[in-house]
């Protein structure tokens, strides 16, 4: 048999073994995936649905949960009568499809059966689902009745055991009670004939209502109380205090309306009774309010005017006395300042103050006179006629006050005159000591600018000493020139300090700069000129700058070393 032949043969057998071996792959796979098929469908069949539906059953459910449970028993029905047969045939065609090796519609019926088992799978869930909320809200409704009863029944004892504390709202109260014991009832019957769903929407309602009337009746005894005792109680007291105060010949401003503002009172705590009544409790908290601060008003008029008689009484006592007081202060301010203006310029227009008060005084007593009489007479209100008092009283004060500042300052005027004496005393003293201590530097002579300061100051002083020594002292000119005085004594002890400083800083660095005057020309030409400054024109500060610049030039430094050497080792002048 020739070569080719067999190559042939050879070839056509390996094919059909793959063919085979595919074939038997392809139908083991689908093979596998019909078993689990079959699994998935008994396990699904095997679910306790029925039993629980026949439980469900057994609850006699009516109305909304009635309806509920129909359309999940049905769903039930088609799943169980058509879905399981119908999903059977397809795995059935899929197995003999498989078996006789026709894999590509094999497969597709079992991608088919297994999208269908999937959506079984869910309405199942669905249904079991749907049951068990069904059986769920039946044994909520069960243990939810009894907390709701106690609930309710707490409510309903606390309202019947203090009935009092309820005033008008009672009844309301009451109404209310019964309308929820209706829904308790109606869940009852709900509940018992198989309707667990209305049933527990009709339990929220009864729970929700109880909750909110105990809300509302906490609120109630505060508002009955405020309506029925506390508000009464103050009604009554204002109205016989109101008697009270006119029979002891009390007069009240004309804005003040008692007898209105009673009568709104009165009113007001009868619409509040009706809103108790209607359960309208913050419009009822509202009118209370109002109520409040209309008797807190009429308390606050009869204590102001209780208050304001006593001050009167009190105050108007003394306003002679006062007025008499400060009279005598007067008189004795002038004799005082007729003495003291022998001896001092015044320059406070104290003697037209004074003059002036007096006029004010004569004024504030013919006014006081007026206001006594109408005090006498009692024909006004004592709250206006209080503040009458206190602004006669008041101005008193502020008279008795600026009278005493202006006694003060005219005692004061001798301690002025005495620190301005010792004042120039320092000053004359510490004149001569500075022009000994610039004596004693042995200059060759002084500045005209140093000279100038020094004469002007000693002239202030002196000027200081004629003043004090006048007849008539001028306080406020003597203080002036004590001010100027001693700044333009500071000023010239600085500008003696720094020319003495100048001066022998000059001097030591001429004398240290003379070890450079053979070697070096421009130190000697500058010596010559700080020596001409220092001698001849008695700059020592621009004798200074010359050398020191000069010096520093050949030995960098010298003039500041120098310069601290002498500030270190200088002894603190006499005048410091």
């Amino acid at each position: 048999m020739p070569n080719s032949i067999i190559i042939a043969i050879v070839v056509l057998l390996a094919i059909v073994v793959i063919f085979y071996v595919a074939s038997m792959v392809l139908r083991k796979k689908t093979e596998d995936r019909i078993i689990a098929l079959e699994e998935r469908k008994e396990d699904l069949f095997d679910l306790p649905v029925q039993e629980e539906i026949d439980a469900v059953k057994k609850l006699h459910l009516v109305g909304q949960s009635q309806t509920i449970f129909r359309e999940w028993n049905q769903k039930w029905i088609d799943l169980s009568s058509n879905s399981f047969a119908d999903l059977e045939n397809h795995i059935f065609e899929a197995e003999q499809l498989n078996d006789s090796f026709r894999f590509v519609r094999a497969r597709a019926s079992v991608d088919a059966s297994e999208s269908q088992i999937e959506l079984m799978e869910e309405d199942v869930q669905s249904i079991r689902e749907g049951i068990s909320e069904l059986t769920k809200q039946e044994t909520i409704n069960s243990s939810k009745i009894q907390d709701s009863l106690d609930l309710y029944d707490a409510l309903r004892a606390e309202i019947t055991d203090n009935a009092g504390k309820y005033g008008v709202a009672l009844g309301e109260l009451e109404a209310q009670l019964d309308n929820i014991e209706t829904e308790f009832n109606q869940f009852v019957d709900l509940n018992s004939t198989g309707d667990p769903i209305e049933a527990s929407e009709v339990l929220e309602t009864a729970e929700e209502h109880t909750i909110a009337l105990g809300a509302i009746a906490e609120r109630i005894p505060a508002v009955v109380e405020d309506l029925t005792v506390k508000y009464p109680r103050q009604l009554e007291e204002l109205a016989q205090g109101y008697q009270e105060f006119l029979a002891q010949d009390f007069k009240l401003p004309e804005s003040v309306k008692v007898e209105e503002r009673l009568q709104e009172v009165r009113d007001d705590l009868k619409q509040t009774t009706k809103f108790v009544e209607g359960f309208e409790l913050d419009r009822a908290d509202n009118q209370l309010e109002q109520i409040r601060l209309n008797l807190d008003g009429l308390y606050e008029i009869f204590e102001a005017e209780y208050k304001a008689r006593r001050d009167v009484a009190k105050n108007a006592s003394i306003i002679k006395d006062y007025i008499s007081h400060t009279r005598a202060n007067n008189k004795n301010l002038l004799l005082e300042i007729d003495h003291v203006s022998q001896a001092y310029v015044l320059t406070g227009n104290e003697m037209g103050m004074i003059r002036g008060y007096q006029e004010q005084l004569e004024q504030l007593e013919a006014g006081a006179n007026e206001l006594l009489d109408v005090i006498a007479e009692n024909a006004q209100p004592y709250s206006l006629l209080g503040k009458e008092v206190d602004t006669i009283i008041s101005t008193l004060d502020d008279i008795e006050k600026n009278q005493l500042k202006i006694s003060n300052d005219l005692q004061d005027l001798r301690k002025q005159e005495k620190a301005a004496q010792d004042a120039a005393d320092t000053f004359d003293r510490e004149i001569r000591i500075l022009k000994r201590y610039v004596e004693k530097r042995n200059l060759p002579g002084l500045p005209q600018v140093y000279l100038d300061k020094f004469f002007a100051t000693s002239e202030r002083v002196q000027t200081l000493f004629k003043e004090l020594n006048k007849v008539k002292v001028n306080i406020d000119g003597v203080n002036h020139l004590v001010d100027v005085t001693t700044e333009d004594l500071s000023n010239l002890k600085d500008a003696t300090d720094e020319m003495v400083d100048k001066a022998r800083l000059a001097e030591d660095l001429m004398q240290y700069a003379n070890r450079y005057k053979t070697t070096n020309e421009t130190v000697a030409k500058s010596i010559a000129r700080a020596y001409q400054l220092f001698e001849r024109d008695r700059n020592y500060a621009a004798s200074y700058e010359e050398i020191s610049v000069s010096l520093d030039a050949v030995e960098p430094g010298a003039s500041e070393r120098i310069s601290n050497v002498y500030h270190n080792t200088k002894m603190t002048p006499d005048y410091r």
